[in-house]
């Protein structure tokens, strides 16, 4: 009976040894491997990674630089190493860092879309130059954050033939038809795309793919406020409201258009709710100021304008708000 005991003690013992290796943490893994060798390069560039997204950035920075010493040409090193100092704000060390590594292999994909992307980023004259490098090599095919840039600088016609290129691969891509129906309804001038009719196409085959995916709501909204429909804008506002209350953009565009419907005691609920998500938000208090002098609740409107003051001193329209 003692032995039965003693066996089943054993047992009980040493599963909670094995317990608590299956429980050690990928970082005590990694610990351990770095101790029998501290030289480990792939074992550097985990630990650093796991830290990295876990939002540990300078104790990722501390261990990505360890292996940057022992190995300064290894892609992986010069990748990661480069998106920790993008993060940490030191883009300088970030293109070093991506051009060392496409230097190493001008085919690295990874490392020549970060870099290609940094460049976009600070409106470098090389961007479209590094955006047509990439696509000759990825078999013309760019990331999304690269045809938003070429968006961004009015280059349509080639976001419209990468975004076609990625609707070929996958016909139903969210960010494609988003891309798609943002280019289309850019009132812009001297957008040659400007196209209404295909613009609705876009956005209510986003709506029907994935309605509950908020921002279609939100762009959608904007579409016909930018053409002065505002009650449509308001409906489909409210639709992308209830899926997400806690935007204060899209709360404070259903109270600017419901102040230009004259809806002025709607317009303020709008207004205030904005305000409630983020208490400086100065347009919201603009906003609901202007709605409560216009429904002639001067009171009020002074209270918001001075809350304007409080947030910016020299907020001209306050100013003049007051001194009517």
């Amino acid at each position: 009976m003692k032995f039965f005991f003693f066996f089943i003690i054993l047992i009980i013992y040493s599963c909670q040894i094995n317990s608590t290796k299956n429980h050690q943490s990928p970082i005590d893994s990694l610990n351990v491997v770095l101790t029998n060798d501290p030289n480990d390069v792939d074992a550097l560039v985990q630990k650093s990674k796991i830290l990295f997204e876990s939002g540990n950035y300078i104790e990722a920075k501390n261990v990505i630089d360890k292996a940057y010493k022992i190995f300064k040409n290894d892609m992986s090193v010069l990748l990661l190493r480069g998106e920790i100092y993008f993060k940490l704000n030191k883009t300088s060390i970030s293109k070093k860092s991506w051009e060392r590594c496409i230097s190493n292999d001008p085919n690295n994909i990874p490392c020549r879309e970060k870099l290609t992307n940094l460049y976009c980023l600070v409106r470098d004259k090389d961007c479209l130059n590094m955006i047509d490098t990439l696509s000759k090599i990825n078999q013309g095919m760019i990331s999304f954050d690269l045809i938003s840039h070429l968006r961004e600088l009015k280059k349509y016609a080639k976001s419209i033939k990468f975004l076609e290129a990625h609707l070929e691969e996958k016909p139903n891509s969210r960010e494609a038809l988003s891309l798609l129906s943002l280019i289309h309804s850019d009132t812009t001038l001297n957008n040659d795309y400007y196209d209404e009719e295909l613009a609705e196409i876009y956005f209510k085959k986003i709506i029907e793919l994935y309605p509950d995916y908020f921002q279609v709501y939100y762009n959608y909204g904007m579409f016909y406020q930018n053409k002065n429909d505002f009650s449509e804008a308001v409906k489909i506002y409210k639709v992308g409201a209830e899926i997400d209350n806690e935007s204060k953009y899209i709360n404070y565009n259903i109270g600017f258009c419901l102040l230009q419907l004259e809806l002025y005691d709607e317009s303020v609920s709008y207004f205030t709710r904005s305000i409630e998500i983020d208490n400086s938000f100065l347009l919201a208090f603009h906003g609901r100021a202007y709605a409560y002098t216009l429904n002639k609740e001067y009171d009020l409107a002074d209270a918001d304008w001075k809350n304007c003051l409080m947030l910016n001193p020299s907020y001209i329209p306050a100013l003049e708000g007051l001194s009517e």
